[in-house]
């Protein structure tokens, strides 16, 4: 069985939330820790990236079995995030999710897994109606590859563009992998569009 790790991103400024959203509480719970508990569901390892008010983000995630990895140049973007998180793991395989991933559920994440393990594809990407989800899982034969992701290149997007023809595509049930939450209007309507 390969080695699994879920990669967590939590270290943006939430400008267009408003606040910190990774604190955002979600019937009673934070938005990341939600989405913490269903990653270590699944059963692999996971690691967090912290960034803007780390001490409070890394408060609610006291007592929970997460590795933490700070990144200094959280303000660069998420593809700073991504780098700061690969370059900490020795992991086969990393799986990628935005902390913002409000509704994800681990038999989604399990998933991703399990399909990687039964294909050993170089990237495993969830669809819904045939639209790319998350999370989005990378061999470490890709390490170099996410190690040179930038903003300005579309960040992970050039990757699983470069290798299309290489990506093992899993269609799922449901809209959860695609919901992700970037104004406080999104928890509402989001709900509504995965129970749609």
């Amino acid at each position: 069985m390969q080695r699994i790790e879920i990669l967590v991103l939590a270290a943006g400024k939430s400008e267009r939330f408003g606040r910190n959203k990774m604190l955002e509480l979600i019937d009673g719970k934070e938005m990341l820790k939600r989405v913490v508990e269903e990653a270590l569901l699944s059963g692999a390892e996971v690691t967090v990236v912290v960034g803007h008010e780390r001490e409070k983000v890394e408060q609610i995630l006291k007592g929970i079995n997460v590795k933490l990895v700070f990144n200094e140049d959280y303000q660069s973007g998420m593809s700073s995030s991504i780098k700061a998180g690969i370059r900490e793991s020795t992991a086969d395989a990393i799986a990628i999710l935005p902390g913002d991933m409000a509704f994800i559920q681990s038999d989604q994440i399990k998933a991703v897994l399990e399909e990687y393990n039964r294909t050993g594809a170089p990237i495993v990407v969830p669809t819904y109606h045939g639209r790319g989800g998350h999370p989005i899982l990378f061999s470490s034969s890709l390490r170099g590859e996410l190690l040179r992701i930038t903003e300005e290149g579309r960040g992970l997007k050039e990757i699983t563009a470069r290798h299309q023809n290489e990506i093992a595509r899993i269609e799922l049930n449901t809209a959860r992998i695609l919901v992700d939450i970037d104004y406080q209007k999104d928890i509402v309507l989001r709900r509504v569009e995965i129970q749609g």
